[in-house]
């Protein structure tokens, strides 16, 4: 049960600080002695408990009007009728203990306001303060280091005249708060505000603006995702980095111009220069490549892969420079291109000549102005990348063809590296056969001691037009389906020993005039060579792929 009884203030000033430190002061001895709570309202407000001097100020109570003193519970009748006494009395104090606990209450209230415009003022974000009437009456330091102004410019100006559609003045107007407010300004920085009603006895009082500078936070983010993508690409990489002294241990080999290609490309790695490696597919393009990049000063940083043929022309642009959110459909978020993956190390851009001649023209800018713009982005991206490039075309023809920009070649081609496909270096397949023999091995689990002197005759003499990815491809599918732990000649593939037996009938054919079988089995082992399918072989000798496939049966090249 609430026991409630009304007071009306007599003292001239009403309820000011003063006295509403002795309210407090003597509402807290009351509360001690009858072990209650009271309370107090005015005409106008909600009921609070009379223990906030800050609350019984914000009552507005003058001389004359009527407050209204409650407490629940039979213990608290006493106390609400000797506070209503209190309440209606002159307020005058003649001890010295109650002087000093009201100046001592008035003291710590004093406290509590410098504290809080002390939190007010060191807060980092923006606080703006606008009155019912839509004046300015408080911002904080960081909201005028926010939107670059003086105190002058804010404080007491009216929002409704400066900013009639904005925020604040929506708030005000229908007293409900607007949350996380985007608002890009013009000097390119982004703020975010909440802004919150301000209601008094249930009227709204006003609103306060909190603001906060994001653009520090999109610039983190930004780092942070360049970061993730460098990381996320690294950690893939991990696995393949290798010591200087290590660089060029893959690629193997001991004849001359294995030799004289590996001291070339060490020299290359003591430079900066861009470098252009020639060879056909499978000639070991991208071990040379890797070896330069980590026997060179770029070695602590990323070396990159791009092939240039097995990503198609729409994206490839994308791929090598990256792109803005937005740019093109599908892209949800920002993207960045291998190029800005590659700052501070090495580029490696295999099938150079599959490049359209737009992309050219972008490629060429990257290597005379270390610079490129993202896809759908106006912001320069300025790298300190090498580049190495690769082909297995005639660069050449194409310059004279018009299909390769000159400028881009002759910038692509300042150290050149020509690779000898395996054929020229018959005295270097025992040494890979024994080394893929001992990897693949290894890698299936299986015990294998080596290979016959005929199936390396067979090795030795085949011409290899798919080079050493070739010849590590068909150890491997040896291995995979052997069941004793030697590689003999009958178990290497049929057009292996139908190419050797082509070339044997050819270099007896100029002397002896043979059967036509043997003619045609010999047409068809060089258009399977050359095609490498069934397919291709058909389009060299312009018959169906179905009278190469039967032709090849018949002669056991399959």
């Amino acid at each position: 049960m609430i026991f409630e009884r009304e007071a009306v203030i007599h003292d001239e000033g009403g309820i000011h600080a003063r006295v509403a430190a002795m309210i407090v002061q003597r509402a807290q001895e009351l509360c001690e002695r009858y072990d209650c709570h009271l309370y107090i309202r005015s005409e106008r407000s909600e009921r609070c408990e009379m223990h906030s001097l800050m609350k019984l100020v914000a009552l507005k109570v003058a001389q004359g009007d009527s407050v209204f003193v409650s407490s629940e519970g039979d213990n608290g009748r006493q106390a609400v009728i000797e506070m209503v006494r209190f309440l209606e009395s002159d307020f005058i104090m003649n001890e010295a203990s109650e002087i000093h606990g009201v100046d001592k209450l008035l003291h710590e209230n004093a406290l509590m306001q410098e504290r809080l415009q002390m939190i007010l003022e060191s807060v980092q974000d923006g606080i703006c303060v606008v009155d019912r009437s839509g004046e300015v009456t408080y911002v904080n330091p960081s909201y005028l280091r926010i939107v670059h102004k003086t105190p002058e410019m804010v404080v007491g100006q009216n929002v409704f005249e400066k900013a009639a559609d904005g925020n604040r003045c929506a708030v005000l107007r229908s007293g409900i708060a607007r949350i996380g407010s985007i608002r890009h300004k013009k000097d390119g920085t982004t703020i975010v505000a909440n802004v919150n009603p301000i209601f008094v006895d249930g009227e709204i009082a006003g609103v306060v603006s909190v603001i906060k500078d994001i653009t520090e936070i999109q610039t983190l983010m930004e780092r942070l995702s360049q970061v993730s993508a460098k990381a996320e690409y690294l950690e893939q990489e991990l696995l393949r980095t290798k010591k200087t002294a290590q660089a060029f241990a893959n690629y193997i080999g001991k004849s001359g111009k294995v030799v004289d290609v590996l001291a070339l490309a060490s020299k290359a790695a003591d430079s900066s220069a861009n470098v252009l490696i020639r060879g056909e597919s499978g000639t070991g393009k991208e071990v040379i490549a890797e070896g330069i990049h980590y026997a060179s000063g770029r070695r602590r940083g990323p070396f990159i892969r791009v092939n240039c043929g097995a990503i198609p022309g729409a994206l490839l642009e994308s791929e090598l420079f990256g792109h803005e959110k937005g740019a093109f459909t599908g892209a949800v978020r920002r993207k960045l291109g291998k190029f800005e993956l590659a700052n501070h190390g090495t580029i490696f851009l295999d099938e150079i000549g599959e490049l359209d001649k737009n992309l050219q023209v972008k490629l060429l800018r990257v290597l005379q102005q270390k610079e490129f713009d993202r896809v759908g982005g106006e912001e320069t991206i300025h790298v300190d990348v090498r580049i190495i490039a690769a082909t297995n075309r005639d660069l050449e023809a194409m310059v004279r063809e018009g299909t390769f920009r000159d400028d881009l070649y002759y910038r692509l081609n300042v150290i050149p590296i020509i690779l000898p496909p395996l054929r020229d270096r018959p005295d270097d397949i025992p040494l890979l056969v024994e080394h893929f023999i001992e990897k693949i091995s290894k890698e299936n689990k299986k015990d294998v001691r080596g290979i016959t002197p005929d199936a390396m005759q067979m090795f030795m003499h085949y011409r290899w037009p798919g080079n050493v990815r070739e010849l590590e491809n068909v150890i491997e599918r040896v291995i995979t389906l052997m069941d004793t732990d030697l590689i003999t000649a009958a178990m290497l593939p049929s057009y292996i020993k139908g190419d050797i037996a082509g070339r044997e009938v050819q270099s007896l054919a100029d002397d002896t005039v043979l059967p036509w079988e043997e003619y045609e089995k010999q047409i068809i082992a060089n258009a399977l060579r050359q095609g490498t399918s069934f397919n291709g072989a058909a389009k060299l000798l312009r018959i169906s792929h179905k009278t190469v496939a039967a032709k090849a049966r018949k002669y056991g090249l399959v």
